[in-house]
């Protein structure tokens, strides 16, 4: 009898990296890594590019030379660009462009990270199991979990997020998002803190340009990159401003 396959969806962010490690040193059975990337347009990641070049340049190799595991990345047909310009079909912004997405309804997440997910998951095998990287610490999570098919390798072995956090950094393997962020997100995101929108202002302005392009856009029904501002209004805030040093608690 053959047994289940092991897939481990990731971000690459500290608890998911810290599940694939922990499943590497405790002799867990992992066939698979699954990494949605969200993309800008065609060619433009979604990911901040410090979390980008490691995914890519660092994590995957790692998990495919080191690990000798297959780590597929998933992309969805819809990009950014297509959330930004779909254009709205009813209701009383009828025949605008939709613009940046707003806060706490993350079109993005919707059209862009989760559909490639779910049709992965759709074509396994019904005995497939998944780990996710759910920390002992958050019971809220864990009990949302569908405990067929849901494994959470840190709760299992009793790691909090800052046992995630030491995990990653004992084999080098912490993403450099963690320098200017608590999380890693889009570079767009709306619910970007202070210092993830300077940061995108003052080390990747290219990238940050494009983004008030889009903003002078004709007919375009939201030109908010925040809950508060436009792209213009952050850049005109933070740029060539410095900032506290970004630190981030781990206990």
């Amino acid at each position: 009898m053959t047994r289940p396959r092991y897939i481990a969806s990731c971000s690459g962010g500290k608890d998911s990296v810290a599940t694939i490690l922990l499943a590497a040193e405790k002799n867990e059975p992992l066939d698979e890594v699954i990494y949605s990337e969200v993309m800008f347009d065609q060619e433009i990641s979604g990911e901040v590019p410090e979390h980008r070049d490691f995914i890519h340049q660092k994590l995957k190799p790692f998990v495919e030379n080191e690990l000798g595991c297959k780590f597929t990345v998933l992309r969805s047909d819809k990009t950014y660009d297509d959330v930004f310009h779909h254009i709205i079909t009813r209701g009383p912004y009828e025949g605008l462009l939709r613009g940046f997405v707003w806060p706490g309804k993350c079109a993005v997440n919707r059209d862009c990270k989760m559909p490639p997910l779910r049709k992965y998951h759709k074509a396994q095998p019904d005995d497939t199991r998944s780990y996710v990287g759910i920390a002992l610490d958050e019971p809220k999570r864990l009990a949302r979990l569908n405990k067929e098919k849901d494994i959470s390798l840190l709760a299992k072995y009793g790691m909090t997020e800052a046992d995630a956090w030491r995990l990653c950094e004992k084999y080098d393997m912490l993403s450099p998002c963690y320098q200017h962020s608590k999380r890693n997100g889009c570079w767009f995101c709306p619910n970007a803190s202070t210092f993830e929108l300077s940061h995108m202002v003052n080390r990747h302005p290219d990238l940050f340009e494009k983004l008030i392009e889009w903003e002078h856009t004709d007919n375009l029904y939201h030109r908010r990159l925040t809950r508060t501002e436009t792209p213009s209004e952050v850049k005109a805030r933070l740029w060539g401003k410095s900032q506290p040093e970004f630190s981030i608690s781990n206990q």
